[in-house]
């Protein structure tokens, strides 16, 4: 079960390198992907909306705890007053905003039409289909663009990585409604894992479903393995071929050869999308 927590913050808006500003109304995210970077959050405890890191972490596992800033929608009304714009703001860095509890609360609905009737711009990724909901806003101004994460086409892997996630197909669906309403979408491709999701066959899955879609970039991403993620992969997966897993870990943690392995990648994921006559639009986070 999911601790939820209902708290205050005092800011909402952090300055990034990912865009202006990114916006988080969550900290923490009940999808339980196993491969999640911010699982870091564990480390620090919030009250009344300030991080605190009390040198020990928070006993819930990542992806069992959500606190909620339910003050969220007051305190960004209050700040983009104070900024001018345009400014592009990331929704979200550490969480998915549509993730479930989005269904209950609907800050990050109420903090994005705050964000693009101020004049901003918003950049959202997610991994969610509720967001099909919210296509009402993004429809209604043109300063704002949908991206979807996608890591598999191959269900049992995709339940093992990102348990409580929308299934892969709804994610391309969701793309597809938001493409005919005229909202600009985009792909997050990642992180691959090694041996899992960067294989050839799932490599050449994920670029022949973005096939006939107008996505203005497709962003592709390798594993970051600090912070706990190699552990809970292991965990994660450890019903499945003991060599890939053995092999993911070694390629992660040995630094010449995950140096080697990121080249490969990029060339690999290169020539699959020249291949479908994508590769105009990929751009490497790595």
């Amino acid at each position: 079960m999911v601790k939820v927590r209902e708290i205050n913050c005092k800011t909402l808006l952090n300055k990034s390198s990912l865009a202006d500003f990114t916006l988080n109304c969550y900290v923490g995210c009940s999808h339980g992907c196993l491969y999640c970077y911010a699982r870091y959050m564990k480390k620090f405890f919030r009250q009344s909306g300030i991080p605190q890191n009390t040198g020990k972490e928070r006993p819930e596992e990542w992806g069992y705890f959500v606190d909620v800033k339910i003050n969220a929608p007051f305190v960004l009304a209050r700040e983009v007053e104070k900024i001018k714009p345009p400014k592009e703001v990331f929704m979200s860095s550490i969480c998915d905003p549509w993730q479930p509890l989005e269904a209950k609360y609907r800050l990050s609905r109420n903090c994005l039409k705050i964000l693009l009737e101020a004049g901003f711009s918003a950049s959202i990724l997610t991994k969610s289909s509720l967001i099909l909901g919210d296509l009402d806003i993004l429809r209604a101004h043109k300063n704002s663009s949908l991206g979807i994460t996608l890591t598999t086409l191959e269900p049992g892997l995709q339940k093992a990585l990102e348990p409580y996630a929308s299934p892969a197909k709804d994610r391309l669906n969701t793309l597809k409604q938001a493409e005919n309403q005229g909202i600009a979408t985009w792909v997050f491709l990642g992180p691959l894992i090694p041996e899992f999701t960067d294989t050839e066959a799932n490599l050449t899955a994920l670029f022949h479903s973005l096939k006939g879609l107008k996505l203005s970039k497709i962003y592709v991403d390798k594993l970051n393995p600090k912070w706990g993620v190699l552990e809970s992969l292991r965990r994660g997966l450890v019903k499945y071929d003991f060599l890939s897993l053995k092999l993911l870990l070694y390629k992660c943690t040995t630094p010449a050869q995950y140096s080697e392995y990121s080249r490969q990648l990029k060339e690999k994921t290169s020539n699959i999308a020249s291949h479908f006559n994508l590769l105009n639009k990929l751009l490497f986070c790595f």
